[in-house]
């Protein structure tokens, strides 16, 4: 029988308004965050976005779904792994 993977891969859409709300479907995890930058996992990239005064006002990773309220100045993905592994698990392979 075939390994059922823990990670399902989730759509991911992004809907800016008037540069003042950005929502994202699709995340997996928060990296990093501040009120300038905050990086966000997706299934198979990383997506940076990048503005002034943003908060994050709603999280669900178990939706994969984020709200931010702010001034969005803009948004890149990156090539990476989103679902990067735990310190803990990369050390005791």
């Amino acid at each position: 029988m075939a390994e059922i993977s823990n990670s399902i891969k989730r759509a991911g859409n992004i809907i800016i308004e008037n540069r003042q709300k950005f929502t994202a479907s699709g995340i997996c995890d928060v990296e990093n965050f501040s009120s300038d930058k905050i990086t966000l996992l997706t299934t198979d990239s990383i997506l940076t976005v990048t503005g002034s005064g943003m908060k994050i006002k709603k999280l669900s990773t178990e939706n994969g779904d984020i709200f931010i309220e702010g001034e969005i100045n803009g948004c890149v993905y990156t090539k990476g792994k989103g679902d990067k592994e735990s310190f803990l698990k990369r050390v005791l392979k």
